[in-house]
C-alpha cells in the first residue's frame, strides 16, 4: 500500500473523528412564525442500498424529510436545506466506516410539488487494518495498560465504525489512569484510510505525563461527623500508585453512609507551587526522568439532616385501624451510629422497639446491633407480653449477600384458651442470611430477596421447653413492559419448628396465617388449626404464597390482580394440603415515599361462622 494512495483523516493534536461524527440540524429554517406566506412544496426521494441502521440515521438527520411540514420560503432555501442534507450524510458515510460511499443529487423543478432525489451509494464498510499505540515520553508500566487494539475493546478486520473508535480514545487515558498517569492524554490521534484496500490504519500518539501516587486526603465541610471516622472508613492509600478507581471508591464509601447531601472527590490544584517549581515539573515531564508526583486529592462533603420522624396509618376490616411511629438518629455519637424507636398501635397488638446499629464494629464493614422489642397482644389466639433483646453483628457476605448471628433472649408471659398464665425466659442465638438484589425496596420492579433464619431456644425459667425455629422466605420481581407498566411479583414463606411438640411451644412463638400480611381475604391469624370455639390454635409449620400482576395505568395510578394461599400445620414441616386461597384486586397510588395500597380479598373456600366473605386492607408500600 503506498503513501499515495492514503486519505489523511486527521489534524495534529486532535482526532478528526468528531469531524465526521454526524453534526447538528441545518440552522438556515428560520423558527416558526405566524402567519408564514406560503413557501416552495417539494418532495423527498432518498434511495441507495442501504441498510436498517444507515437508514434510519438518514432519515433521522435528513432536515429535508423532518421538516418538510415547514416550507422554505424561497428555491435557494430549499437549496440550502439540500446541500445541508449532502454534507450529512457524507459524514454519516464516514462516520459508520464507508469512506468511499457517494451522495447524488437531482432536482426536477418542473414537477408540482418540486422532485428531490438523493441516490446513496454507500460501497463497502472500510475495516480496521492495523493500531499503532505510541507513548511519550515514557512507555507506562502496568498490567492494564492499553498496548494493542485488543486492550481496548477493538478487533483488526472490523468495521471502522467511529463510535467504536472515539470509545477507544477515551478507554486508553481511562485505562492509563488506573496506572498512575493521571494527567494522560491523546497528543495525536490520525486515522489513515486506503481507498483501494476499503481499509483504515490508526496512528495513536499518546503523551502519559509524569506518573504519579496519592498525596494526602484533605476533608472539608464535616460538622457533626468525626473526621477520624471517616479517615478509618476510606482507608486513604496516601503514597500508592495513583488509581482513578480510588478516586471513586471513596466518593462510593462516603455516600454510602447516608451522612452527606453531596459528596466532591477530586484532585486537589495546587495553588501554591511558585514558577520555577512549574518550570521544573514540567521539565520532568518532558524528559520523564523525574520521580513519582505525589497528586493530593480533596473530599468536600455536606452533611444531611441526622434525624428523622415519621408516620403511618393502616386500617383492615379484621384488626381495624393501626397507627405507626418512629424516629431516627443517623449520627448519634459522631460515627454514624443509628438509634431507631418505633411505636405501633392495633387492635390487637401494641409494640415497642428501640434498635441500635454501629458501623465498622472491630473490623470494616461490620456492624454491632442492639434490638430489643416490647410487644402486648390480645387476639383469639393468645393474650401476650413480651421482651425480647437481640445482641449480635452483622456483616456483607459478597454484592448482595449478607448474614447476622448473635444471643437472644425472651421473656414471655402467654395466655391461652383461658388457662392460666404461663412464663418462659428463653435463651438461644440467632443467625440469618439475606440476598437482596431489588432495584428498590419500597417499589421493587425487578431482582430478588431472599431470607433465611434459625433460632433454637430453651427455657432457663418457667415452663420447660426447648426447640429451633426456622423461617425463609423469597420473593421475585420482573418487569414485562417498558418503563415498568407491568411487573410480576411472587412470594412463598415457609416456617418450621423442630425439637418439641406443639403443646411445649410457647402459643406466641407459634406460626400462625390469615390477614393483610400474610394471606389476605381470611381474618387474621385464622388458618389452620382451631380449637373448639373456632379460636386458632397456631402450629408448627408454615407454607404462604402470593401472586401479584402490577399493572400502572398511569405514572401515579395502579391496578393490581392478586392471589394468595396457604396453611398453618400441626406437623413440623410444611406441606401444600389443604391450602386455604382467595383472590383480589388491589388499587396503587404511587407517591415519592413508596405506594399507598388499597387491597380487597375474597376467600375462595370459605369455612361458614369462621371467614367473612371479604376483607379490605389500607396501608402504605407494596404488599412484599
Amino acid at each position: 500500500m503506498g503513501c499515495a494512495s492514503l486519505i489523511t483523516l486527521s489534524l495534529s493534536g486532535c482526532s478528526i473523528l468528531e469531524e465526521i461524527w454526524p453534526g447538528a440540524e441545518s440552522s438556515d429554517v428560520p423558527p416558526p412564525r405566524e402567519n408564514l406566506i406560503q413557501g416552495v412544496d417539494y418532495d423527498t426521494d432518498i434511495t441507495g442500498d442501504l441498510n436498517e441502521h444507515l437508514r434510519n440515521l438518514i432519515d433521522e438527520s435528513s432536515a429535508l424529510l423532518t421538516q418538510s411540514e415547514r416550507q422554505p420560503a424561497t428555491p435557494a432555501a430549499l437549496r440550502r436545506r439540500m446541500e445541508d442534507d449532502v454534507a450529512r450524510f457524507r459524514r454519516i458515510l464516514r462516520s459508520e466506516g464507508y469512506y468511499n460511499g457517494t451522495v447524488e443529487t437531482s432536482v426536477d423543478q418542473d414537477a408540482q410539488p418540486i422532485q428531490i432525489t438523493i441516490e446513496i451509494d454507500p460501497g463497502k464498510q472500510f475495516t480496521l487494518s492495523e493500531y499503532n499505540l505510541s507513548y511519550h515520553p515514557t512507555v507506562p508500566e502496568g498490567d492494564t495498560v492499553p498496548r494493542s487494539a485488543s486492550d481496548l475493546g477493538l478487533d483488526i478486520g472490523q468495521p471502522a465504525r467511529a463510535e467504536s473508535l472515539k470509545q477507544a480514545e477515551s478507554r486508553i487515558t481511562r485505562l492509563l489512569s488506573r496506572q498512575g498517569y493521571p494527567d494522560a492524554e491523546l497528543a495525536e490521534a490520525r486515522y489513515l484510510a486506503d481507498p483501494e484496500d476499503e481499509t483504515l490504519r490508526a496512528e495513536i500518539t499518546v503523551n502519559t505525563g509524569v506518573r504519579a501516587r496519592f498525596g494526602s486526603l484533605s476533608l472539608s465541610g464535616l460538622e457533626d461527623v468525626r473526621e477520624s471516622y471517616i479517615r478509618e472508613l476510606v482507608n486513604w492509600p496516601e503514597g500508592a500508585t495513583y488509581d482513578s478507581r480510588e478516586v471513586e471508591r471513596v466518593r462510593q464509601e462516603l455516600g454510602k453512609t447516608g451522612l452527606f447531601s453531596s459528596v466532591i472527590v477530586e484532585r486537589k490544584q495546587e495553588e501554591d507551587q511558585d514558577d520555577s517549581q512549574a518550570e521544573e515539573a514540567n521539565r520532568q515531564q518532558q524528559a520523564g526522568d523525574g520521580d513519582d508526583g505525589a497528586v493530593p486529592v480533596s473530599a468536600e462533603v455536606i452533611e444531611a439532616p441526622h434525624r428523622s420522624i415519621g408516620a403511618g396509618v393502616n386500617y383492615s376490616t379484621d384488626a381495624g385501624p393501626g397507627v405507626d411511629a418512629l424516629w431516627e438518629h443517623r449520627n448519634l455519637f459522631g460515627e454514624n451510629e443509628k438509634l431507631r424507636l418505633e411505636a405501633s398501635v392495633s387492635r390487637f397488638s401494641q409494640q415497642a422497639e428501640g434498635n441500635f446499629r454501629k458501623p465498622n464494629f472491630l473490623q470494616r464493614d461490620q456492624s454491632l446491633l442492639f434490638e430489643n422489642k416490647f410487644r402486648r397482644e390480645t387476639s383469639d389466639a393468645y393474650d401476650e407480653l413480651t421482651f425480647d433483646q437481640f445482641l449480635g453483628v452483622e456483616r456483607p457476605l459478597g454484592e448482595h449477600w449478607t448474614a447476622r448471628f448473635g444471643p437472644r433472649l425472651t421473656l414471655t408471659q402467654v395466655e391461652e384458651d383461658d388457662e392460666e398464665d404461663k412464663h418462659f425466659f428463653l435463651a438461644g442465638v440467632t443467625g440469618s442470611a439475606i440476598f437482596d438484589n431489588r432495584d428498590d425496596p419500597l417499589n421493587p420492579t425487578k431482582g430478588l430477596r431472599f431470607s433465611y433464619s434459625m433460632t433454637p431456644l430453651m427455657s432457663l425459667y418457667g415452663e420447660s421447653t426447648q426447640y429451633i425455629i426456622n423461617d425463609a422466605s423469597v420473593s421475585s420481581y420482573l418487569s414485562v413492559l417498558d418503563e415498568d407498566r407491568l411487573v410480576l411479583a411472587g412470594r412463598v414463606h415457609l416456617g418450621s419448628i423442630i425439637g418439641a411438640s406443639q403443646g411445649d411451644v410457647p402459643a406466641n412463638q407459634r406460626f400462625y396465617a390469615g390477614g393483610g400480611g400474610s394471606v389476605r381475604g381470611y381474618p387474621y391469624q385464622a388458618i389452620g388449626p382451631l380449637d373448639e370455639d373456632d379460636d386458632p390454635e397456631g402450629g408448627r409449620a408454615l407454607f404462604e404464597m402470593s401472586l401479584e400482576a402490577r399493572f400502572r395505568v398511569t405514572d401515579s395510578i395502579g391496578v393490581v390482580p392478586f392471589i394468595d394461599a396457604g396453611q398453618v400445620y400441626e406437623t413440623s414441616w410444611p406441606t401444600i394440603d389443604n391450602l386455604r386461597w382467595a383472590a383480589g384486586l388491589g388499587l396503587r397510588y404511587y407517591t415519592g415515599i413508596g405506594p399507598l395500597r388499597l387491597d380487597v380479598a375474597v376467600p375462595l373456600n370459605r369455612r361458614p361462622k369462621v371467614d367473612d366473605p371479604f376483607q379490605f386492607y389500607v396501608s402504605i408500600g407494596q404488599s412484599f
